[in-house]
């Protein structure tokens, strides 16, 4: 199997869990059908802005004085099998790429219309359009 090819299935398996462990039910299908063709996958990034379909239940707002980085740096300490993430964005340069947890955090934190997935969805952090717009897995 050539790297692209891993690669993308990587990605199919990042986006997939987020879905499936992130987004209301009645959202799934479609999001999954969004994500699983290259020329529908922008439907989805286009929903980044403000996106409204999470499960909110399972996501707490990060207010605007609150340090983020030491937020995803604690969670992420204490799960030791992390060791990279996974960046859907509605940006280019940043999405379907797989950074390092510190790199992630040192360098894509503050960016808007972006998702950042730790492990396989361990850890979830959203930042949409600001204001007050960051979101970060319970």
């Amino acid at each position: 199997m050539d790297s692209n090819h891993r690669q993308k299935e990587m990605q199919a398996e990042a986006e997939q869990s987020l879905i499936k462990k992130f987004v209301n039910k009645d959202k799934q299908e479609r999001y999954l059908r969004f994500v699983a063709k290259e020329k529908t996958r922008w439907k989805f990034l286009n929903e980044l802005h403000y996106f409204k379909d999470f499960n909110w239940k399972l996501l707490h707002e990060i207010p605007g004085n609150e340090n983020v980085r030491d937020a995803i740096i604690a969670k992420v300490k204490g799960k030791k099998d992390i060791s990279s993430c996974y960046v859907i964005s509605y940006h280019s340069q940043y999405d379907g790429k797989l950074y390092s947890v510190d790199n992630a955090i040192n360098n894509l934190i503050g960016i808007e219309e972006i998702i950042l997935i730790f492990g396989n969805a361990d850890i979830v952090y959203y930042e949409g359009e600001a204001p007050n717009n960051r979101y970060l897995s319970i």
